[in-house]
């Protein structure tokens, strides 16, 4: 539904103590849904591909998965003290088509979705999906904002250098996103890195090339407070894309994932991390790897459903500064 606050066209979700939440279609936040790019300053997208998995399908279900336990939220974040759908004009784009099984296809129908987006300078919350699709997101926002500062929040790097002699899957999104100088590892951060590894040298690899990474453990020792200061401090001052993948919590918060690792962050854990988060200029986010098929009691979609309103509400709390 439109809001009459003075501004042509303005978004705002139903009003769900008037219309009940299970009414109407399933659109993030129960925004309207459109596809006009005249005055909006931020879309949820949803992006249903999982071709880029090496273990466990089944996210290309996660936007609708997200849009229905999204049915919850409301106007108001009281942690970071901001009313995001005041602060910003907000709908839903709806779906990206994607070409099941062929990676390279979908690549492109996203370019050609998200290029348009990001020249109007609208900030796209997209949701995935596998986290193959963050490197397309990653080249049309480096169009308009030049190298880009990562905050990549997962249970793994993500930067193998190919799986099966393939260059493209989930696993080596941020490899080739610093070969293409899409990101400045020197001003990128990979966070709740755990599990067994591919090899003693793993993580110190790609520390070599630049990154900050705070496993997991460093997570539990150095406290969430430390860890946002310390991202902080290597991020800001310029654009920052924040990639948040679902396996990063722990599966006794988010078991509908691909490929799980225990001992992550709880989800009261995450909700902090991006809290503390709030002043960094970002340009750009995506949640990806829900996997309703493996999901219990829709846990996994309504934590999911949590952080893009969450990464709404960091937009919204940059504007408002």
């Amino acid at each position: 539904m439109s809001k009459d606050t003075g501004i042509a066209r303005r978004f705002y979700p139903a009003d769900s103590l008037k219309s009940p939440r299970f009414t109407g279609p399933y659109t993030f936040a129960r925004l309207p849904h459109t596809r006009d790019l005249e005055g909006v300053d931020a879309l949820f997208i949803g992006i249903p591909f999982d071709g880029g998995v090496i273990f466990r399908s089944g996210a290309r279900f996660g936007p609708a998965s997200v849009r229905q336990a999204s049915l919850l939220l409301r106007l108001y974040n009281p942690y970071l003290r901001v009313r995001p759908f005041d602060a910003l004009n907000v709908a839903d784009y709806g779906d990206i088509d994607t070409v099941p099984g062929n990676i390279e296809a979908t690549y492109q129908s996203i370019s050609r979705e998200l290029g348009p987006i990001h020249a109007r300078g609208i900030t796209p919350l997209v949701c995935g999906g596998d986290h193959s699709i963050t490197l397309p997101l990653l080249r049309e926002a480096s169009k308009v904002y030049g190298r880009l500062s990562l905050i990549h929040v997962d249970a793994h790097l993500d930067m193998v250098e190919q799986h099966f002699s393939q260059k493209y899957t989930h696993g080596t999104v941020f490899r080739r996103a610093y070969e293409e100088g899409l990101i400045d590892p020197y001003k990128s951060v990979h966070v709740g890195v755990r599990g067994s590894l591919y090899s003693e040298d793993e993580i110190s690899s790609v520390e070599s090339l630049g990154f900050r990474v705070i496993a997991m453990m460093s997570v539990e020792e150095m406290g969430i407070e430390a860890v946002c200061s310390e991202i902080k401090r290597i991020a800001g001052g310029g654009p920052v894309y924040l990639s948040f993948d679902i396996d990063a919590c722990d599966p006794s918060c988010a078991p509908g994932t691909g490929t799980p690792e225990v001992g992550g962050l709880t989800s009261r854990e995450a909700l902090k991390l991006l809290h503390g988060l709030a002043g960094l200029g970002f340009v750009g986010f995506d949640l990806v790897e829900v996997a309703p098929p493996y999901d219990h009691g829709e846990i996994t979609a309504y934590l999911a459903a949590n952080i893009i309103y969450n990464f709404l509400c960091l937009k919204a709390f940059t504007k408002k500064g």
